[in-house]
């Protein structure tokens, strides 16, 4: 659907080229700019400009061909999802434990669980965490799915029911990005979204960050159009000030969702003695970001 709504928005933007399946293959910064050199289809491309922005993930070829370091470090963590219609079996055992219409939490000390409706809740999204051993970098790997079952060893039958219902499982291992490397440099190259500073999606901001990246990268450059070092390092500091919080924030919610024994009923009580409404304000200063103002 994101995907959806940003095609029909370059649609009408004739300065905007889109070629997908290019791989990029060499990256060189001389007097006029940038040259980046790419493979389409098997045949060697090249593109010209002032400002080269990697936003190719936690694997990023272009983090790979500037001046840091390239690999990413795995976690020991491993994500499962799956897809399920609201109108199948799996669907109708997700409505016997959850709510339709909002983001649900599954927490156990040796999984957590996350479920939110899709497409005006025509289906719902399942994204489980477990610890596991490193597997093929990919967003779609395949795992034994029998990690996870042992990781819901003593969940609520109606949760493991779900599980079972809602396979096949897709996994992929959760890498991370050392966020204090530089993310841009005098050149005119800049690293956004994971590319620049990949985490852990225990606070659900993976997609969200690398948005508020492009806005406010944008927003620096046209400022500062003269002076392109300048604009960069500003956005540079700038950004990694906020995406120090959220990662704290995700580190928080990855103890508390997995605490056991008495901190999970401490963590109980507190959840049950809040508002619903405190405790959705409380995380206002992320899931309310808005772009300054220009």
């Amino acid at each position: 659907d994101l995907q959806n709504a940003m095609l029909a928005e370059i649609a009408g933007i004739p300065e905007i080229e889109l070629v997908t399946g290019a791989r990029l293959s060499t990256l060189a910064t001389h007097s006029r700019g940038i040259t980046a050199s790419f493979l389409v289809e098997g045949n060697l491309k090249q593109a010209n400009g002032f400002l080269m922005i990697g936003a190719d993930g936690v694997w990023s070829k272009t983090r790979g061909l500037g001046k840091r370091p390239a690999t990413s470090a795995f976690t020991g963590k491993l994500a499962w999802r799956a897809t399920i219609a609201a109108e199948s079996p799996a669907g109708a055992a997700f409505a016997k434990i959850a709510t339709a219409d909002c983001v649900t939490a599954f927490l156990h000390p040796g999984f957590h669980l996350v479920a939110y409706p899709m497409r005006g809740g025509g289906a719902f999204n399942l994204v489980a965490f477990t610890e596991g051993k490193q597997m093929a970098q990919g967003w779609s790997g395949d795992a034994d799915p029998a990690i996870l079952g042992r990781a819901m060893r003593g969940a609520a039958p109606a949760l493991a029911d779900l599980a079972r219902d809602a396979g096949p499982w897709k996994a992929w291992p959760v890498h991370t990005v050392d966020r204090a490397c530089r993310w841009t440099s005098p050149e005119g190259i800049a690293l956004i979204g994971d590319a620049a500073h990949a985490m852990p999606p225990f606070a659900a901001q993976g997609a969200a960050m690398a948005i508020e990246d492009a806005v406010t990268l944008a927003a620096n450059v046209a400022s500062l159009p003269a002076n392109l070092p300048a604009a960069l390092a500003a956005w540079e500091k700038s950004r990694k000030r906020r995406v120090a919080r959220v990662a704290r924030r995700g580190a928080l919610n990855y103890l508390a969702w997995h605490a056991a024994g008495p901190v999970a009923l401490a963590r109980n009580l507190l959840l049950k003695a809040r508002r619903a409404e405190k405790l959705a304000a409380d995380l206002d200063w992320l899931y309310g970001w808005r772009a300054p103002e220009r």
